[in-house]
């Protein structure tokens, strides 16, 4: 038997129409309405409908492509065209752990503004159902009303889901009274599970990305990712004639919180040391877990003042705050040194800016600790 990539879509949808039907109990759809559709292409479907099936499976051969939740909307609306004749469109998607309240909508062919998402009584109907809708006027007296405020006869609804549950809604709509067939209603509802395929796959590649590229202590940025990021903003700053800082930071006797109370009690220091550093970050700054117990933050168009001023607000904050550990009768105090490097005063390679930036913190701990030195060229570590 050959595998049809349509056919033999992982069937989340089911899952997630059982928690949208308990979750808007008080959404009393009329029975009238909702239409019972296949997940399977029956062979009059694939006679009659070729360019729907030729639309879908573009769907599905698109479906490993990384795209924002925007573009995949726009390409949804793109394929629905195709698929099922309509004058005006609108697709809704939102957050899936609570369908009542989804976060955007895209509207196509309309004239006007489209309504406002929360009162939408098609999509709030959908979403209780979690099947397709077939509606046209003389069903249901609200239903009625809703339709003529959009200037349309007749509207085919089916949901759209992610993983957990509904997300949001996609919407056809006829000015004529010409209506939606029960054919239709299932060429909307197998793009809907390509749909969900494809969300379940950005989703899983932002779960893979995140457990790469931050450190599973700290939940700051890796040494990988911190590596990159600084070749990166180095080439910036030079296209640009501009100025990059580079801070190295290592807690001063870190180890004796180690052997004193565990390596547990250490993780939990550097966590909250962690969350000290993320607490006043620029979002174009970069603080990431360097190695152990030292830590690197990439600082885009900072100068000397600038890195001077980051490092030092950053050295006070550690030494005025109490690190809370079950393991320790007390709160503890903590120092840390601080070595900084720029591009391209010190170095205009991301390997001499480290180099730069791991000297001056030698130097910072070599004279006396909880202190902060800019790199100097001329200073060698020994060994």
């Amino acid at each position: 038997m050959s595998y049809s990539p349509v056919s033999h879509l992982p069937l989340l949808s089911e899952q997630a129409t059982l928690i949208a039907m308990m979750e808007a109990e008080s959404e009393h759809v009329p029975a009238a309405l909702v239409t019972e559709v296949s997940s399977e292409l029956n062979p009059e479907l694939l006679e009659n409908r070729l360019p729907a099936i030729s639309a879908l499976l573009r769907m599905a051969l698109l479906g490993g492509m990384e795209m924002s939740e925007a573009a995949m909307a726009e390409l949804v609306l793109d394929i629905s065209e195709k698929m099922v004749s309509s004058e005006q469109q609108l697709l809704i998607l939102g957050a899936e752990q609570d369908p009542r309240r989804p976060g955007f909508q895209v509207p196509r062919h309309w004239a006007g503004q489209p309504p406002a998402i929360e009162d939408n009584l098609l999509n709030r109907w959908t979403l209780a159902s979690g099947k397709p809708l077939l509606a046209t006027l003389g069903l249901d007296p609200r239903l009625d009303a809703f339709l003529q405020r959009q200037g349309v006869c007749q509207a085919l609804s089916t949901p759209l889901f992610s993983g957990h549950g509904p997300a949001g809604s996609l919407q056809l709509f006829r000015h004529s009274g010409k209506p939606f067939l029960p054919a239709d209603a299932q060429l909307l509802w197998l793009l809907s599970l390509l749909v969900e395929t494809q969300m379940a796959h950005a989703q899983a590649m932002q779960h893979l990305l995140r457990f790469a590229f931050n450190d599973y202590l700290t939940g700051l940025k890796t040494r990988r990712y911190f590596e990159q990021a600084l070749e990166q903003e180095v080439r910036r700053a030079l296209r640009r004639r501009s100025s990059c800082a580079l801070l190295l930071l290592d807690l001063d006797d870190f180890k004796q919180i180690n052997d004193h109370f565990g390596h547990h009690a250490g993780d939990e220091v550097l966590r909250q040391f962690a969350r000290l550093l993320n607490r006043d970050m620029r979002e174009v700054d970069t603080a990431s877990r360097f190695g152990g117990d030292e830590f690197a933050i990439i600082l885009p168009d900072t100068d000397a003042d600038g890195a001077r001023f980051v490092a030092t607000r950053i050295r006070d904050s550690v030494r005025q705050v109490r690190f809370q550990l079950p393991e320790a009768e007390k709160l503890l105090s903590l120092q840390c040194s601080i070595g900084v490097a720029l591009c391209p005063q010190h170095d205009a390679t991301p390997e001499g800016m480290i180099r730069a930036a791991d000297l001056a913190l030698y130097r910072a701990k070599s004279e006396g600790k909880n202190r902060l030195y800019f790199g100097k060229e001329e200073l060698r570590r020994p060994g």
